[in-house]
């Protein structure tokens, strides 16, 4: 599966104005919900949540890549925020974070499927140029032509 088959405008969100990684998490979990792609947003939330207590998904370069698997969750999909202003995420460069890629993944596609979604995803996040368009993207279209 590839990036270009879970992303949409929909869920792309060029100004998140968020304080703290949870609230971050809670407005981009409803980019999922307004597309009917969850059966219940809190246990989602919990999920990823839950993902977070475990290690942090602040990659560095000012880039988090939160994600949940549930059952709660109905397809694959990935949102992407350019937050306002930068938050604390525990990343493993210390440093605040600015952008955020957040996955969905349903409980019955959390091995291969998840795995290549992730693995897609970081390996352009390393791409500093691409990062650069990230953060200078005026339409959401961009940032899926950019991902996809």
């Amino acid at each position: 599966m590839k990036v270009l088959e879970v992303l949409n405008t929909n869920r792309v969100d060029l100004a998140l104005d968020v304080k703290t990684k949870e609230a971050t998490i809670e407005q981009m979990a409803k980019l999922f919900a307004q597309e009917n792609l969850l059966t219940d947003e809190k246990v989602f939330i919990s999920s990823v949540l839950a993902r977070e207590k475990h290690s942090t998904t602040g990659v560095g370069n000012g880039i988090a890549i939160p994600h949940g698997k549930s059952d709660v969750v109905k397809e694959p999909a990935i949102a992407f925020a350019r937050l306002n202003n930068e938050i604390e995420w525990q990343s493993l460069d210390e440093k605040p974070v600015k952008i955020v890629v957040m996955l969905a993944i349903p409980d019955s596609q959390q091995g291969e499927t998840h795995l290549s979604i992730l693995s897609e995803i970081a390996i352009k996040l390393m791409d500093d140029d691409l990062v650069e368009k990230l953060k200078n993207a005026t339409k959401e279209e961009e940032i899926v032509e950019i991902l996809g």
